[in-house]
């Protein structure tokens, strides 16, 4: 599942940890925050389960109003990465070890119902967030490409992500999306965000996907 969801520009900026990112400008006062969530049952390191937040942004560049709404986004956007949750000791090292990522160690369990299907983060022994998507007609969806960016000795390392043509469903009706956010303390944290309306929400029962090591770096 990917959603991604208006929030006030103010409250982006004071997540991103270079003058130099500029986040999409959805409107004046609005800019853009993903999130996604994912079962990734192979990979290299063997079977684990993620959930990430990302900010995309422009470096240098301040965008336009309406990018990402009446403006057409970048092709291959820059998206930076605050907040990584994995299940498992090794996808968590790997992503340090391999690109900086800020990912720390959750229960993250999938569930589903005929209608929806549930993604549930907790760590120690309380809930960070909940979130649930609803099982939309499939459709052929082309190939998505992105760069991933996180923040080491103050420079901006940048990767790339590279996700197969797929079988997806998509929606714009906020109606498709619950979240809600828990008492631990990054759930509050992530809930001080304000994220509002859903722009669109993507659900992907399957697909491929290659993430790269750090291909280029930026000073902060």
């Amino acid at each position: 599942m990917a959603v991604f969801m208006i929030a006030p520009l103010e409250k982006i900026k004071s997540i991103l940890p270079s003058k130099r990112m500029h986040p999409f400008r959805l409107t004046p006062w609005h800019g853009m925050v993903t999130m996604s969530a994912s079962q990734h049952k192979e990979s290299d390191i063997g079977p684990y389960n993620g959930v990430n937040i990302g900010v995309p942004f422009v470096l240098d560049k301040a965008t336009p109003v309406f990018t990402g709404i009446l403006r057409k986004a970048p092709d291959v956007p820059l998206i930076y990465v605050p907040y990584l949750a994995v299940n498992t000791e090794i996808a968590r090292v790997t992503g340090i070890e391999l690109a900086n990522n800020p990912g720390f160690l959750a229960e993250i369990q999938f569930a589903e119902d005929d209608q929806w299907i549930h993604c549930v983060v907790n760590a120690d022994g309380s809930n960070i967030l909940k979130l649930s998507g609803r099982k939309l007609n499939l459709k052929k969806f082309p190939r998505q490409r992105f760069c991933p960016v996180t923040v080491k000795d103050n420079r901006l390392l940048r990767s790339e992500y590279n996700f197969s043509k797929s079988d997806t469903g998509v929606s714009r009706k906020s109606s498709d999306v619950r979240l809600e956010f828990g008492d631990h303390p990054m759930g509050m944290k992530l809930k001080e965000l304000n994220l509002g309306k859903v722009i669109q929400y993507q659900y992907c029962p399957s697909g491929q996907a290659i993430l790269t090591t750090v291909t280029e770096s930026y000073p902060v």
